[in-house]
């Protein structure tokens, strides 16, 4: 994982790096390595010539890398997704695998139909259910993007890619001492065996934002690989654990 924690940052500031660092990162493998994005792209095109017409991708890997690059990633809520797919064609037909509903988190197959179907670019979804996320994350008020009138909700944000779905896991940290040792209770997480993060917020601080990016996922995507275990930088041989 690339892990970057920055001060003095929200919510919104937090989105705003995440998608600045992909399209960083996508513009200079473009600049720099279009030789290996021409292979990679006509491999990709002879792989997709022999799936069925309807499952091939509409892009090749060079355009797609363009798009994400040049489109603004759609910021939804998760009241947002939730409803989406609750109206959408797999969920009514029962193609979904895993149920969707309110207060549980979404499945990759969820993710995708969000990212490759409905919206066609990448999506930043936030305001997830308090109840399925770390208790550092902070809680969302009236007001605030992703406060849910169904349920406690915190500014919580994932990153979702075409053909991958979440590659971006981050969050606005709660600063406030009174309401983070209050969802540690809720959440049965002992706050003495955690008494030096607690000590971070006991004299005050300030607004403060992270995520972490995938790096493996990301080269999955940039590279049009099918399988993670591609692009891990490790040699894997089978049977060559000496333990």
């Amino acid at each position: 994982m690339i892990e970057p924690e920055c001060a003095f940052m929200d919510l919104h500031g937090d989105m705003d790096l995440a998608e600045g660092l992909c399209k960083h990162l996508i513009a200079r493998v473009l600049k720099n390595s279009m030789d290996d994005l021409q292979f990679l792209d006509a491999r990709l095109k002879e792989e997709e010539a022999t799936k069925p017409k309807e499952q091939r991708a509409e892009m090749g890997l060079i355009d797609r890398l363009k798009f994400v690059l040049e489109n603004p990633f759609e910021r939804i809520t998760y009241d947002d997704a939730i409803n989406i797919l609750l109206r959408s064609k797999p969920f009514q037909k029962g193609q979904f695998q895993f149920p969707v509903e309110w207060g549980i988190d979404l499945q990759s197959e969820h993710e995708r139909y969000l990212v490759e179907k409905h919206f066609k670019k990448p999506v930043i979804v936030t305001g997830y259910p308090a109840q399925i996320k770390a208790f550092y994350m902070r809680t969302n008020a009236p007001g605030d993007f992703g406060y849910s009138e169904k349920g406690k909700t915190v500014a919580a944000m994932d990153v979702l890619f075409p053909g991958i779905g979440e590659i971006i896991g981050g969050s606005q940290r709660e600063e406030r001492l009174d309401v983070l040792e209050a969802r540690m209770k809720d959440m049965n997480v002992p706050a003495e065996e955690l008494w030096w993060y607690l000590d971070t917020r006991k004299f005050g601080t300030v607004p403060h934002a992270g995520f972490g990016l995938g790096l493996e996922r990301f080269v999955l995507f940039v590279t049009g690989m099918g399988n993670i275990r591609d692009v891990i930088p490790f040699p894997r041989t089978p049977k060559s654990a000496e333990f």
